[in-house]
C-alpha cells in the first residue's frame, strides 16, 4: 500500500493546535474540575500557624582546670553541644514538663460553613473526663440545661462496634460502658452552635501530638543560638507551647546546677562534721602533751621530716578519694543503669589528669549523647530500626572502652599509692629514730595541721557553694519569646488553586493527546493524507440532527450548500462535459452519510439546470426515498428483476431537473441483480436522457456489489465520516485507487465539525473561504462580501506566516537532535 511518508520526529504545529482545539471542551472541563477540587481542598485544609522562640546556649568548657578534691566528688557533668541541647529539647521528658502549662489533651471543635474549627480556650464548655480517652464525642445542645451525646467506637476486648446516643443534663456525670465524663458550661458563655465535638487525648498521644509540630534548628552556622519553631492549628497554642518549651529548658538547666550545689553542700557538711571532731581531738591531745612535756616546738630536722610526711599523707588521701570515685564510676558504667546522669566535671585533679581523666570525661559525654539519641529514636521507632541498632552497638562499644580505661586508671592509682605508702614508711622510720617526746609531739602536730587545713578548706567551700546555689543563673538564656501569630503560614490557598489549575491544564492536554492517540477514527483531511494518497474532493460540514437534510435546497446560503458547490466544481474535472457523467457514491459501512451526500449532490447538480437522477442501489437498507418523501413500492429491485419498466420506476421530485429511482422492495438476491446485464442497460438508457447519474451504492466494506458499480462509473466518491470512519478501513481506498478499472476515484470527508476539529477561515480556499461567504447578514439582509474579501486576504497572509513558522520549528527541531 502506498502512503505518504511521515517523519516520526517531525512536529506538526498545526496538527498540535488542531488537536487542542478539537478537545478544547475536554481540556476546559478538566481544568475547571481540577481548579474546583483545588479550591475545595484549600478551603477545607486547616490553617497552620507558626510561632518560634530563640535560646542562646552557654557552652561549657571541655574540662575544668585545678585539683579540687570536692569537684572530683560532686562536680557537674560534661560539656554541652548544640546537638545535645537539640536532643534534650526534643525529648519526651521536656515535652511532659511543658504540657503541664499547655493543654494538648482537651480538644474542642465546632463546625461553621461546613468547616470544622478547633476552639481551644474559647470553648463554651469544659470536660472532666475520667474514662474514654481518644474517643470522639459529638455534642448537640437542646437547651441551656440539656444536650445530646453521640459517640461510637470498637470494644478493645471483643472487637465489637458500639454506639451511644442519649440526652443528658449539663453538670451531671455521664457514664457509659466505655466512658465517663462531666460536661460543664463556662460562665458567661452560651452554646450558640448546633453541633460541637470534643476529644480528650491520653498522655502518650498528647505528648506525641505536641512533639509533632516542633522543630529545633540552629539559627546560623557557628552560632550557639537555637530556634524552637512550633506549628499548630491553633495560633495561641502554637505561641504558648513554644514559650513553654523554652521556659522548661531554662528551668531544668538551673535545677541541674542547684541540684549539684546541693550535693556539694551535703558532702561538705558531712565532711565538716567529721573533720571538726578530729580537729578538736587532735588539738586537745596536742595541748595536753605540751603541758605535760613542756615542749613548745620541734627542732629544724624533726620539723622538716614531719612536714614532708604530712604532704605525702595528704597526697595519699587524695589518691584514695579518686580511687573511691573510680570504683563508684566503674560499678555504674558496668551496670549500664542511669548512665546519662553520670557527673564528671572536676573529676581530674593533678593525678586524674595524668591518668587520662580528660579522655574519660569526653568518652562519658559521647556515651550520654548516644543514650539521649537512642531514647528519642525509640519514641518513634522499634528496636529493629537500623539507626536504633547502630546506636545500641555504639553504646555497648563505648561502655567497654570506658571500663577498660577505668581499670587502667585504677592500676595507675594503685602503683602511685604504693610509692606514697613507701615514702610515708621511710619518713616514719626517721621519726621513730627521734627522741620519744619529739616523735610523739611531731605526730600530734602533724595530725592537727592536716585537720586544720582540711577544715579551713571545707569552710571556704561551704560558703562559696551556698552563695553559688543562691545565685545560680543558667548559662542558657531566652533571647526572644514566641509571639502570637496573626496569619497562618499554611496552607497557601492561592498557590494551591494555581497549582490545581496548572495541573488540570497539564492533565487536560495530556488527556486530549491521549484521546487523540487512542482515537482510530478519521477526524480530518490530515488523517486521510497520512493513510492514502487518494485525491480529496473536499469536506462536508456536520449537519447534525437537522431535519433539513437537503441543505442545497432548504439553506442555499449555508456552509453545507457551499461545500457541495465546491464538490460539484471538483467533479467537473473528473469526466468530459460533452458526455453524461456517472458518479458512484460508496462508503465503508453504513451511517457515514452516503445517501445524504447523494441527495445533496444531485440537488446541487440540478441547480445548474443539468438533468440529474439518483439511483438507490443500496437495496438492503434503502433510505433515499425518505429524504424526498416519495413511495418505495417500485424501484431498482423491480426494474432489475424485470418486473417493471424503466419509465415506470423513475420518480420526479419536487425539485426541477432532479429525479430518483428508489430501491424498491428489498429483494432476496440484491448482489445478483446489481451484477446482472440489466444494470448496464439501465445506465446506458439513462445516459441518453440525464446529464448526471448518481449511484447510491451499498457499503463497499460489507458487500462487493459496489465494486462492479464503481467500474461502470466515470467517477467514484468514497465517503468517510469524521469521528465515525475507522483509519484501518482506509486501505480499501488505496486498493481502489490502484485498480485500473475504477476511474476518477476520490475521497470525500463528511460530517466535519468545524469548531471541534479546528477548521475555520483560511483552511483551503475551496472550503474555508466559502464557509460563511454566502451567509446572509441577519441585520441588513444583505451580503457582507467586502468584509470577507478583506478577511480572505488576512487569512492568506496568516497562513503564509504560520507555514514559515512551522518550517522554522521543524528545522530547529532537526538541528537540535
Amino acid at each position: 500500500m502506498s502512503t505518504h511518508e511521515i517523519d516520526e520526529d517531525e512536529i506538526d504545529i498545526k496538527e498540535v493546535f488542531r488537536t487542542l482545539s478539537r478537545y478544547r471542551w475536554t481540556i476546559l472541563i478538566v481544568v475547571v474540575a481540577a481548579t474546583l477540587f483545588a479550591m475545595v481542598f484549600a478551603y477545607f485544609k486547616p490553617n497552620i500557624y507558626s510561632s518560634f522562640s530563640t535560646i542562646e546556649i552557654g557552652i561549657e568548657d571541655d574540662y575544668r582546670k585545678g585539683n579540687d578534691i570536692l569537684e572530683m566528688a560532686t562536680g557537674s557533668g560534661g560539656s554541652h553541644t548544640t546537638d545535645t541541647e537539640i536532643e534534650i529539647l526534643k525529648s519526651r521528658s521536656v515535652a511532659n514538663h511543658a504540657l503541664q502549662s499547655v493543654d494538648f489533651s482537651h480538644r474542642y471543635y465546632t463546625t461553621t460553613n461546613m468547616k470544622e474549627y478547633e476552639l481551644y480556650k474559647s470553648s463554651p464548655f469544659d470536660v472532666n473526663l475520667t474514662k474514654g480517652y481518644n474517643l470522639s464525642f459529638h455534642i448537640y445542645p437542646y437547651s441551656q440545661n440539656r444536650y445530646k451525646v453521640k459517640v461510637k467506637g470498637i470494644d478493645k476486648n471483643t472487637d465489637q462496634k458500639w454506639e451511644y446516643n442519649r440526652v443528658h443534663t449539663f453538670g451531671k456525670r455521664v457514664r457509659g460502658d466505655h466512658f465517663s465524663f462531666v460536661l460543664s458550661p463556662k460562665k458567661g458563655k452560651s452554646l450558640v452552635n448546633k453541633h460541637y465535638r470534643f476529644v480528650v487525648l491520653d498522655d502518650e498521644l498528647a505528648v506525641d501530638s505536641a512533639r509533632e509540630g516542633v522543630s529545633i534548628s540552629v539559627a546560623g552556622k557557628n552560632t550557639n543560638i537555637l530556634v524552637i519553631n512550633n506549628r499548630d492549628t491553633v495560633a495561641l497554642r502554637a505561641q504558648e507551647y513554644a514559650n513553654a518549651l523554652a521556659d522548661v529548658y531554662i528551668t531544668q538547666s538551673i535545677y541541674k546546677k542547684t541540684r549539684e550545689a546541693s550535693k556539694t553542700l551535703s558532702f561538705v557538711d558531712a565532711q565538716l562534721k567529721k573533720i571538726n571532731d578530729n580537729l578538736n581531738n587532735s588539738a586537745v591531745k596536742l595541748e595536753n602533751f605540751k603541758k605535760d612535756t613542756k615542749i613548745i616546738s620541734l627542732d629544724t630536722q624533726a620539723e622538716s621530716i614531719v612536714e614532708s610526711m604530712s604532704t605525702a599523707e595528704q597526697n595519699l588521701a587524695t589518691i584514695k578519694i579518686e580511687e573511691g570515685m573510680l570504683n563508684i564510676l566503674y560499678t555504674q558504667v558496668k551496670s549500664g543503669k542511669n548512665l546519662e546522669t553520670i557527673s564528671m566535671s572536676g573529676f581530674y585533679s593533678g593525678a586524674g589528669e595524668q591518668s587520662g581523666g580528660q579522655t574519660l570525661t569526653k568518652l562519658i559525654q559521647e556515651l550520654q549523647q548516644s543514650i539521649m539519641k537512642l531514647k528519642n529514636l525509640k519514641a518513634d521507632f522499634t528496636e529493629e530500626y537500623p539507626e536504633v541498632r547502630k546506636l545500641r552497638r555504639q553504646i555497648v562499644q563505648t561502655q567497654k572502652i570506658i571500663i577498660e580505661m577505668i581499670k587502667n586508671m585504677k592500676k595507675n592509682y594503685s602503683e602511685r599509692k604504693k610509692l606514697l605508702e613507701q615514702s610515708i614508711a621511710e619518713y616514719q622510720k626517721k621519726i621513730n629514730r627521734l627522741p620519744e617526746n619529739e616523735r610523739v609531739f611531731g605526730g600530734l602536730q602533724r595530725k592537727f595541721v592536716v585537720n586544720e587545713k582540711i577544715y579551713s578548706y571545707l569552710l571556704e567551700r561551704q560558703a562559696g557553694t551556698a552563695i553559688a546555689k543562691a545565685s545560680t543563673v543558667s548559662k542558657n538564656q531566652i533571647l526572644d519569646s514566641a509571639i502570637y501569630p496573626r496569619k497562618p503560614v499554611e496552607p497557601k490557598r492561592k498557590l494551591i488553586v494555581i497549582v490545581g489549575m496548572i495541573l488540570g491544564l497539564i492533565l487536560g492536554i495530556s488527556l486530549a493527546f491521549l484521546r487523540d492517540f487512542l482515537d482510530d477514527t478519521i477526524n480530518s483531511d490530515e488523517d486521510i493524507k497520512q493513510i492514502t494518497n487518494a485525491p480529496q474532493l473536499g469536506m462536508i460540514p456536520n449537519m447534525g440532527k437537522d431535519k433539513e437534510i437537503l441543505k442545497v435546497f432548504r439553506s442555499p446560503k449555508s456552509s453545507a450548500a457551499e461545500s457541495f458547490r465546491n464538490l460539484r466544481t471538483n467533479l467537473q474535472f473528473m469526466a468530459p462535459e460533452e458526455t453524461s457523467q456517472v458518479i458512484s457514491v460508496t462508503s465503508t459501512v453504513g451511517g457515514e452519510g452516503k445517501t445524504t451526500v447523494c441527495a445533496n449532490l444531485g440537488g446541487i447538480m440540478s441547480l445548474t439546470h443539468k438533468r440529474a437522477i439518483i439511483l438507490n442501489l443500496d437495496m438492503r437498507k434503502p433510505a433515499l426515498h425518505k429524504k424526498f418523501n416519495l413511495p418505495n413500492s417500485a424501484g431498482m429491485s423491480t426494474l432489475l428483476s424485470n418486473h417493471a419498466e424503466l419509465a415506470a420506476v423513475i420518480q420526479s421530485t419536487q425539485y426541477e431537473d432532479l429525479d430518483i429511482i428508489s430501491s424498491g422492495p428489498i429483494p432476496p438476491n440484491p448482489s445478483e441483480l446489481i451484477q446482472g446485464r440489466r444494470m448496464k442497460d439501465v445506465i446506458s438508457k439513462l445516459k441518453l436522457v440525464y446529464d448526471v447519474i448518481i449511484l447510491d451504492t451499498p457499503p463497499v466494506g460489507l458487500v462487493t456489489d459496489a465494486r462492479m458499480l464503481m467500474r461502470l462509473s466515470d467517477a467514484t466518491i468514497y465517503v468517510t465520516r469524521a469521528g465515525v470512519s475507522k483509519k484501518k478501513t482506509m486501505h480499501l481506498a488505496q486498493e481502489f485507487l490502484t485498480d485500473s478499472n475504477i476511474k476518477g476515484f476520490s475521497v470525500l470527508l463528511n460530517g466535519v465539525d468545524i469548531d471541534k476539529n479546528g477548521y475555520g477561515y483560511g483552511y483551503g480556499y475551496g472550503y474555508g473561504y466559502g464557509y460563511g461567504y454566502y451567509e446572509e447578514d441577519k441585520a441588513t439582509n444583505s451580503f457582507s462580501i467586502p468584509y470577507h474579501e478583506y478577511l480572505h486576504t488576512f487569512q492568506e497572509t496568516l497562513l503564509k506566516y504560520s507555514t514559515s513558522f512551522s518550517n522554522s520549528v521543524k528545522k530547529w527541531w532537526s538541528s537540535s537532535r
